[in-house]
């Protein structure tokens, strides 16, 4: 039959080493959460260790501060994870898990069968509340790595009921702590994999979210957040190429800021970022999910707008010309007015046009609706011309 104090001396084991690692690994500066994980894997360390030595050291440590430890290691993971998503968790929360399971267990300290099901009970709905936090998706980590972690705590809360239900049907099922039984082993084994499986997935989320936020960066204006002028070809290329298989609309439409110039020359370039800023959150409040917005150089944007005719596309460019005219640019107290010059292009009848060309009429058109008095927007299509 196998040693329960084996077991707890394996999952120290287990926890140490993922500590260090965890704490090696990032450089001995762990950020997002990954410090405080690697604090709660401390805290169930020592508090293994603390009931291996059950029946050595007194009860009130190997039983209390145990059973303490345990559940502040509960609201650590909680913390890590809410870290992880830019929150913070306050500090008495720490303290006032550790003390109600202190509470619980000092309660019942003779009553090995009511304590063992009550905090049972009580840390079964400290793994419901992390299964809860796990559950809310988080941009860039895949549905997989999330699935696995949301399971790590579903286990953990199986595990807390089992061994809290069960005696409640079988009392001959309550054992000593560290007599072996069916119970004690699964318990155990499933902690063993929850410490496992949580930890791997929370260092694979840190992983996909890393390399989301670096292909975002990669991609992204840092000023406007908008995207950049070499990601937009390639996202160009590709809605024109889907276009041009399924017969699909596509329309593209050129931004230009009025006078941008006299903006950096009398307030400043500082003042001139914040305009394009607001100017850009503007813009995107008119658009769909779909539409793509593009800072394609200085003060001139591009909107690649997918399904959409020429008509359409007018239509949107005439909206945000209004939008921006009466949009109050409000900077250091001083009222900015900004109004902007649109062309538009759109891919309805010209056949196998190359995003060069399509770029080409879209300026044209844009240059015509500068030269024609600026705050205006200008359409340009099979030789034909309107001016919005």
């Amino acid at each position: 039959m196998f040693d329960i104090r084996s077991l707890f001396v394996v999952m120290v084991a287990t926890n140490l080493i993922l500590a260090v690692s965890l704490w090696i690994g990032t450089g001995r500066r762990p950020q997002n959460g990954l410090g405080t994980w690697t604090l709660a894997l401390l805290a169930q360390a020592a508090s293994f260790v603390l009931f291996a030595l059950r029946g050595v050291i007194p009860d009130w440590v190997s039983i209390l501060a145990a059973n303490a430890l345990l559940g502040v290691s509960i609201s650590l993971v909680a913390a890590a994870i809410l870290a992880f998503r830019g929150r913070k968790l306050p500090l008495f929360v720490h303290f006032a898990t550790g003390a109600a399971a202190a509470f619980a267990v000092g309660a019942l300290i003779h009553d090995f069968g009511a304590r063992l099901i009550a905090v049972s009970f009580l840390f079964a709905a400290g793994q419901v509340t992390l299964l809860a936090l796990a559950w809310k998706p988080t941009p860039g980590v895949s549905g997989g790595t999330r699935g696995m972690f949301v399971a790590s705590f579903a286990l953990g809360t199986a595990s807390f009921l089992v061994r809290a239900v069960g005696p409640l049907y079988s009392p001959e099922a309550i054992h000593d702590f560290l007599e072996p039984s069916a119970t004690q082993a699964f318990s155990l084994m499933a902690g063993y994999t929850v410490i496992l499986l949580s930890s791997v997935s929370f260092l694979l989320m840190q992983k996909e979210r890393a390399d989301f936020l670096a292909q975002q960066l990669a991609s992204l204006d840092p000023l406007t957040g908008a995207f950049n002028r070499r990601t937009f070809i390639d996202l160009a290329e590709k809605q024109l190429s889907r276009a041009r298989r399924i017969d699909a609309p596509l329309s593209l439409v050129l931004l230009d800021l009025d006078h941008f110039k006299s903006v950096n020359d009398n307030h400043g370039h500082l003042v001139g970022d914040r305009v394009l800023q607001r100017f850009a959150d503007v813009v995107r409040d008119q658009l769909r999910k779909e539409d793509v917005l593009v800072r394609y150089g200085g003060e001139e944007f591009c909107l690649l707008l997918p399904d959409v005719p020429g008509p359409g596309a007018v239509a949107l460019a005439g909206r945000i010309r209004k939008a921006v005219a009466g949009s109050p640019f409000v900077m250091n107290g001083v009222e900015i007015p900004l109004t902007l010059s649109a062309g538009v292009a759109a891919r309805i009848d010209e056949g196998p046009e190359g995003l060069d060309q399509l770029i080409g009429r879209a300026d044209e058109a844009l240059y015509m609706a500068k030269n024609r008095g600026r705050n205006r927007v200008a359409a340009v299509s099979l030789g034909r011309s309107k001016v919005a």
